[in-house]
Order: structure tokens, then C-alpha cells, then sequence
């Protein structure tokens, strides 16, 4: 099992540099609606333009950037009811890769309560924001990879990227936290009991929850409509 999702996850020139681009923009080094520039990567990452150029395809794909005739890439900025929206599909469609999971052997709900446990530990720690985030969105992946239904595991891989920005905002506060990893220890719970239903329940009710927080700081933070760069 771990061999196979080895092999997914190996990745093409790029994909990483899809990666690099991608966790540049969730770090905030590129604000919503801001250029990135093919030659600028290229030149940081000792590359062609070429794969920068896929790179951003590939994000465009995810919407995570807009590829826009004779401006180049920009950062995207959804509306709150595209977040809402992105969030609830998520929430649709993560029953059934859930319940994909029951088909997996012990290992792999193994691998699932390692990063469970880590999480609570996480949770416990005000400022360990980043870190719990680094491992929520990991045990996501985990979710994905284990489905048995590869492309249900991509959709939700892309939904989830898609989201990741304002999933953040969704676990800013030590409470939020907590609560996410009271989810994330029930549905490991629930696995090893092969309580499936139950399992789901548990990550529709964390993806819920993330949605109504993110929705909420958005609201807050966007008085004002949002800019159209496509103007």
C-alpha cells in the first residue's frame, strides 16, 4: 500500500514547481489579483520557462491562479459564495471517499491515527497554527490517496487546493482547532470500529464547520466588492 501511494506521489518537473508557486501564494507572498511572472520563477528556480509556464496551467486548472490574453498569471481571488460553494461540493463528496477508506487494510487507518494523534497534540498549542494546518491538510491527502477511487481522489485534491487559502482562515483560533481535531479523532475512531457512516459524518461536519468560520472572516474582511482584474 505505501508503495502505491508513493507512486502518486511522485511528481513532474512542473508539478513541483506547481507546488513551490502554490505554497508561495498561501504563505502570502502574492496577493490576491498580483502577477506572477513566468521569468522571474524561471530565474529563481534555475528553470525554463517552459515547465513555469505548465506550472501555471496547472494551477489555473485548480483556480488557484487566472492565465488572462496578454497579462500573464494572476493570483485569483473567489467570492465568498464561490468559497462557500468549493467547500460544500467538498462536503458532498467526501461520504463516499470515506467510505472508500473501508476497503483499505489496518496500515493505512494506522498511518490515518498517527497523524490524528499529532493533530491533538497540535491542537493543544496556541501558536502551533501552521503546524496543525500542515498536518490537517496532510491527513486530506491521506483521504484522497486511500479512496481506492483515483478520480474521486483527484477531485477532492483539487477542491481541496482550491480552498486551501481560506481553509486557514478557517482554523485561525485555538478554538477552531480544537474542534477540528475532535472531528478528526471521531472519524478515526469510527474507522477502526468500521462505523463508516459515522466516519463521514464526522469530516462532513469538519468541512462544514470550516466553511461557516471561513465564510464569517470573509465577510468581515470584505466590506467592499471584490476587484475584477479582468477589466
Amino acid at each position: 500500500m505505501k508503495a502505491a501511494l508513493a507512486h502518486r506521489q511522485l511528481m513532474t518537473l512542473p508539478e513541483q514547481i506547481a507546488g513551490r508557486i502554490f505554497a508561495a501564494i498561501e504563505r502570502g507572498e502574492y496577493a490576491p489579483g498580483e502577477r506572477i511572472r513566468e521569468e522571474t520563477i524561471a530565474e529563481q528556480l534555475a528553470v525554463s520557462r517552459g515547465p513555469v509556464r505548465e506550472a501555471l496551467r496547472i494551477l489555473e486548472s485548480d483556480a488557484v491562479v487566472r492565465i488572462l490574453p496578454n497579462r500573464g498569471a494572476h493570483v485569483t481571488q473567489l467570492t465568498i459564495k464561490e468559497v462557500s460553494d468549493i467547500f460544500e461540493i467538498r462536503r458532498e463528496l467526501v461520504g463516499p471517499m470515506v467510505r472508500g477508506l473501508a476497503r483499505q487494510d489496518t496500515r493505512f487507518i494506522d498511518c490515518i491515527e498517527d497523524e490524528v494523534r499529532e493533530l491533538e497534540l497540535l491542537a493543544k498549542e496556541p501558536d502551533a497554527g501552521e503546524a496543525y494546518l500542515a498536518v490537517s491538510h496532510r491527513l486530506g491527502r491521506l483521504l484522497s490517496q486511500g479512496c481506492g477511487n483515483d478520480r474521486l481522489g483527484d477531485i477532492m485534491s483539487s477542491l481541496a487546493r482550491q480552498t486551501r487559502r481560506y481553509s486557514k482562515l478557517g482554523l485561525a483560533t485555538p478554538a477552531r482547532r480544537n474542534e477540528s481535531a475532535k472531528c478528526w479523532r471521531a472519524m478515526a475512531n469510527a474507522l477502526k470500529a468500521g462505523e463508516i457512516d459515522s466516519a463521514a459524518a464526522a469530516v462532513e461536519k469538519l468541512i462544514h464547520a470550516s466553511r461557516l468560520e471561513a465564510v464569517r472572516q470573509l465577510q468581515s474582511a470584505r466590506p467592499n466588492p471584490i476587484k475584477d482584474i479582468s477589466q
